[in-house]
This record gives structure tokens, C-alpha cells and sequence, in this order.
């Protein structure tokens, strides 16, 4: 048999000749993966959604200079790619996001992904945080309350600028690999989380 070289892309199996086998050079693969390096995958978290309203409501959310370019993928899965580095930044720091009352998961692309294997371990939620007393609703207590159901991302404006006073809201990455916590407790008081 002749020696295969390095770069060779079609390798078959001796072992089974009904089934041969394609293998890519590292700069193959480095080229083809270049072009989704800015694409999010997402997904409805506990529900499926559709196409169009995905579609209608990310280019409303997402693309201020340009539409987004959507594909459909298997298992619930959306691959959106921008064309602006900018939107990409500003929607993977952003969320959390929604399609009505269904929270959307959103993870950065990654070579391999696979949307029958790779799984979704955390997304972004608003909790509210009801009957507080007044004293801790604040941008500061409640990043630390937060911080008890994840990781904190921010305040919504109202908390932030003490506008109500009967809850708070705050954004946390939560890990969806664990339950989410039901209650909390502030100086000894136990109060509810509401996601």
C-alpha cells in the first residue's frame, strides 16, 4: 500500500470499504470556521419556536445596520450570523432576550457544535425579587442577592433609579445544570424568586 501523505484528505478505511472517510488539512478547517466565528446559536429555553417570529423579532432586537442572516438548524436550534461585529458584541453582552414569554438561549458558535449533543448549561434571566423592603433595593444589594441564583449581569433602569419600591429585578446568568432556587433569605427573612 502507498504512504499516505499529511495533507491527504480521503483516508479509506480498510476495515470497512463501504464506508471511507474524509479527513480536512488544520488549514481547511481554519478557513472554513473563520466565516462563523461571529454566530450565536439559539434556541428556545423550554420551548419550541419558529422560524419567522424568531426571525422577525432578532432582526428587530439585534440588526441595527443590516438584517441577520438565520438558518435553521435541528433539535430547536438557530444559527444567526451579523454582518457587524458591533451587533454581535452588544447581543452577547445583552439579554437576557425573549420571544413572547419564552426565553431564548444564546451561546457563541464553536467548531464542532452540534446541535444534538452540544447542550445548553446556562442562560439569562430577569428574576424579580417581590416584597424587598425599600432599603435593599438598590443597584448594589441586589447584584448581591443576585449573586445567590448565579452570576449577576445588571439591574433593570427601575431598580437602578429606586422607581418602584414593592420588587426589584435583576438579570442573572444562571446555570441551568441545577435547579433554580425558589426562595431566599435577606438578615435572617425568607422571601420568593420569581423567574
Amino acid at each position: 500500500m502507498v504512504e499516505k501523505e499529511e495533507d491527504d484528505f480521503v483516508e479509506e478505511l480498510e476495515d470497512d470499504p463501504t464506508c471511507p472517510s474524509v479527513l480536512f488539512t488544520a488549514a481547511e478547517k481554519i478557513k472554513w470556521q473563520r466565516e462563523w466565528r461571529s454566530a450565536l446559536v439559539v434556541r428556545g429555553l423550554g420551548r419550541r419556536v419558529f422560524y419567522q417570529p424568531l426571525s422577525r423579532r432578532l432582526n428587530f432586537l439585534w440588526a441595527r445596520r443590516g438584517e441577520l442572516q438565520i438558518s435553521d438548524l435541528k433539535n430547536g436550534c438557530f444559527l444567526v450570523r451579523f454582518r457587524h461585529g458591533d451587533e454581535y458584541n452588544t447581543t452577547i453582552n445583552g439579554g437576557p432576550w425573549l420571544l413572547g414569554d419564552t426565553y431564548l438561549t444564546v451561546m457563541r458558535w464553536h467548531k464542532g457544535f452540534n446541535p444534538w449533543t452540544t447542550e445548553v448549561k446556562s442562560t439569562m434571566v430577569w428574576v424579580q425579587l417581590p416584597d424587598l423592603p425599600i432599603e435593599f433595593i438598590n443597584k448594589e444589594a441586589v447584584m448581591r442577592i443576585g449573586a445567590l441564583m448565579g452570576r449577576p449581569v445588571k439591574v433593570d433602569r427601575a431598580t437602578e433609579e429606586g422607581a418602584r419600591g414593592n420588587f426589584a429585578r435583576v438579570c442573572v446568568e444562571v446555570d441551568l445544570t441545577k435547579p433554580l432556587l425558589p426562595k431566599y433569605k435577606v438578615e435572617g427573612i425568607k422571601y420568593l424568586i420569581q423567574y
